[in-house]
């Protein structure tokens, strides 16, 4: 009987002999491929992690520790198999944690573009984990991209909330308010983006645009130049900066950086045209209609119904051509003002006020003899380079009625509709073109 009792515990003492053994095997092999993973070998360690499986497969951690390696493999497909596996455990004992394993079916899912997937499984990680700033930025982030854009703006919020130093979070808090065009939200939080991350180029960026938005030009200035580190808005940088240099009156830095947008270049066409445009506009101001008519051509051989192109090109090659014309369009706010005067004494209108209309109507208020008497008379003057319709004549003559005025002058560069004509026949008004205005400005600009 001794004898039996002895054997048996033998044969215990055997077995958790073992056992133990066993266990201290499993757990250096699991040390190892934890090591293996730590030093990025994700290969070796999935294949360990895979003969472990394979003897105790209803482990979930197994599952879990090789999800991970699948999504560091970039096979994001099998790497969520494991992850579903992991996510029914009915215990989480660390490492695994239900939350986080979520999250990681989450992520796997938004790599394959499952978005309405990664959205729910987000959502069960902030009801596990109430506190996970990074489902609600992944949230954020979902929401902006369907257009919900105050929803993601109370993601941002909640992520930034429960993870104080987090840039990212707070760079999309303040470009989602910036379009919502909360200005002052929008500040405070890329402010708070760039101080955590100065590196954060894209915050710059925005950060720029209020700037300058709000006129602080210098430091706005500052931003641009720091976000043209990235090259993803290195063109629109330097078309901010351009029109800062214009605000400035430093037109020889504008063109050099005009210049050096386009020579970068952008792949987004509207980007493209409108610096394009703009760059024109500002040519013309300095009189360089051969450069403006150049940039103008191009944008009308990519897209020939891009605003008043057509009628730029046709107008200025026809105005490039007279010398006086092309200081009538080209004139700063106060030369066009004089100019106004000087036409208004040639047509024997004596000033008395002027005003700028919408539109950059300029208006002027006089009189003017008519025999023995003095009658009231209004002008208006434009450099618009389309024709001039029925409506801004009918305005004129609005304006003659309201003042009690008894004649009205309009000038333009270009010419007048069959209907504004038609109006001018019936009213006292005069209509003076283009080329009766040539030959009123060579007597102007003697």
């Amino acid at each position: 009987m001794v004898m039996v009792i002895l054997f048996i515990l033998f044969v215990i003492l055997i077995a958790l002999l073992g056992f133990f053994l066993q266990t201290s095997k499993t757990d250096k092999k699991l040390e190892k491929a934890n090591n293996l993973y730590k030093f990025e070998k994700y290969k070796e360690a999935l294949e360990l992690f895979q003969e472990l499986y394979s003897k105790e497969s209803g482990n979930k951690l197994y599952n879990w520790y090789i999800g991970q390696c699948y999504e560091k493999l970039k096979n994001y497909e099998l790497a969520l198999v494991e992850y579903n596996k992991a996510s029914l455990s009915t215990k989480f004992i660390p490492p695994l944690n239900e939350a986080e394993v979520h999250k990681r079916i989450a992520l796997a899912n938004l790599e394959l573009g499952n978005v309405n997937k990664a959205y729910r499984e987000f959502q069960i990680v902030t009801t596990l984990n109430p506190q996970n700033p990074d489902a609600y930025f992944y949230l954020g982030v979902m929401a902006k991209n369907k257009g919900e854009l105050q929803k993601g703006v109370e993601f941002f919020e909640k992520a930034f909330q429960y993870k104080k130093d987090y840039p990212e979070a707070y760079f999309e808090h303040g470009k989602l308010n910036y379009l919502l065009m909360h200005t002052d939200k929008a500040k405070k939080s890329l402010l708070e983006a760039i101080n955590q991350d100065p590196d954060l180029y894209e915050a710059h960026y925005y950060y720029g645009i209020i700037l300058e938005k709000d006129k602080v030009y210098q430091k706005s200035m500052d931003e641009f130049l720091l976000a043209l580190r990235d090259d993803r808005f290195k063109f629109d940088s330097y078309v901010h900066l351009g029109s800062i240099y214009m605000a400035l009156s430093d037109k020889d830095s504008a063109f050099d950086i005009f210049e050096k947008a386009l020579a970068v270049g952008t792949v987004n066409k509207e980007s493209l045209l409108d610096a394009k445009y703009k760059y024109a506009d500002y040519l013309v101001q300095e009189r360089d209609l051969n450069r403006a008519l150049k940039l103008w051509q191009e944008i009308y051989s990519q897209d020939d119904r891009y605003k008043d192109v057509e009628s730029k090109i046709q107008i200025y090659g026809d105005i490039s051509k007279s010398e006086n014309l092309t200081r009538f369009f080209t004139s700063l706010k106060q030369d066009f003002i004089k100019t106004g005067y000087t036409l208004c004494k040639l047509l024997r209108v004596k000033v008395e006020n002027y005003n700028f209309q919408k539109n950059d109507l300029l208006e002027f208020i006089g009189t003017s003899r008519l025999g023995r008497d003095d009658i009231i008379c209004v002008m208006h003057m434009v450099r618009w380079t389309s024709l001039v319709g029925e409506i801004p004549v009918r305005e004129l003559i609005d304006s003659v009625v309201e003042r009690g005025a008894s004649k009205g002058i309009f000038v333009t560069a270009t010419y007048f509709s069959e209907k504004a004509h038609g109006l001018s026949k019936i009213r006292p008004l005069e209509l003076i073109e283009r080329e009766r205005l040539e030959q009123l400005l060579s007597k102007v600009y003697e």
